[in-house]
């Protein structure tokens, strides 16, 4: 080979190399069998270019074999295989020393005295296909206008999902953020009241009965950093239950999936969205009752059962096996119990 053909395809052995590296760039790849937790949520902040604050136990064993994988769905099977949940989030505050504060009593499974959080009851309300998780702070927030932080903080986690905290007597006033995706939004209003902010992804570790209770049921005990606020103490809407929020929020999770994923998806949101406005109205009881009618549909049953399945893959076998134990448990006593009565 000459010096020139063996300089050419050096330089397309460099390229290739270079391809290779910059197109994995941000996205994990690990292969671990029970290593510890700390490990390997060092690797994943490492890979990832993100931060992740926990309150487990750093030993705790965790095994993972993911290759290229965005940081979102790598923190996502950890959360499963820990059973704990997880949250894409922004703390803003005057000073960087607050924001320590609070997040040492997050590690520490201590309330953040003095901080109010948005978010608590937010969730991913839309899963791709593959089931792979969502990356919230890619989220377009549009902005209704300006106002008080808090009101903001509010709005934003509402139409997002994202998790949002701020100290409580920190009220300064901010003009209509500029839309975009939340994070770029979230940072900007913060810095705009003269504050500073931090992302992180909380994983908070849960005593869960169920462990295969889904991701969404987990969010509504308690608050993660500081106090939620509920309502405006005259009957206000509650963070997450302004139906246009909530259709706006979905809206926006909506345009992170695949393309091709995104009409169907639009089509079932709707339909869920006609079905909730049909019996709101309706006597508690009633309301349950036509509730189990609609999720016993065979069409809608099926999207419940496709998208289990796609959260049970992120288990160990050891997990599902398990889970199936605990199920038939249940379904044994709620036998005995009905036979009883």
């Amino acid at each position: 080979m000459g010096k020139r053909s063996l300089l050419a395809a050096l330089a397309v052995l460099a390229v290739a190399l270079a391809w290779h590296i910059y197109s994995g760039w941000g996205l994990v790849t690990l292969h671990v069998t029970d290593a510890p937790l700390g490990k390997v949520l060092a690797s994943i902040n490492r890979q990832g270019g993100i931060e992740i604050i926990t309150n487990l136990d750093p030993s705790t064993p965790v095994t993972l074999d993911v290759y290229r994988v965005p940081p979102s769905e790598a923190l996502d099977i950890v959360s499963v295989r820990t059973e704990s949940s997880w949250r894409a989030g922004y703390l803003g505050a005057p000073a960087r020393n607050a924001i320590d504060a609070a997040l040492a009593s997050f590690r520490a499974s201590k309330p953040a005295d003095g901080w109010s959080s948005y978010g608590n009851g937010g969730f991913g309300m839309v899963q791709p296909q593959s089931g792979q998780a969502l990356d919230l702070r890619l989220v377009e927030w549009k902005p209704s206008g300006g106002g008080g932080l808090h009101e903001l903080l509010a709005e934003a986690s509402d139409k997002t999902g994202v998790f949002l905290a701020a100290p409580t007597d920190w009220k300064p006033t901010a003009k209509s953020p500029k839309p975009g995706p939340m994070e770029r939004a979230a940072p900007d209003l913060f810095r705009q009241v003269g504050g500073v902010s931090r992302e992180v992804f909380l994983l908070r570790g849960e005593n869960l009965s169920d462990a295969s209770a889904q991701p969404e049921s987990r969010w509504r005990g308690g608050s993660w950093i500081g106090s939620t606020p509920r309502g405006d103490g005259r009957g206000g809407a509650q963070p997450g239950r302004d139906p246009e929020r909530i259709a706006e929020r979905v809206e926006a999770q909506i345009k992170l999936l695949p393309a091709e994923e995104q009409e169907k998806a639009r089509a079932e949101a709707a339909e869920m969205r006609t079905f909730w406005q049909s019996v709101r109205e309706l006597p508690e009881e009633e309301r349950r009752a036509k509730a189990r009618e609609f999720f016993n549909r065979p069409e809608v049953a099926e999207r419940m059962e496709d998208r289990r399945l796609a959260r049970d893959a992120k288990m160990t076998p050891t997990q599902r096996i398990e889970r199936s134990r605990r199920y038939w448990e249940r379904k044994i006593e709620a036998k005995k119990s009905g036979a009883t009565q």
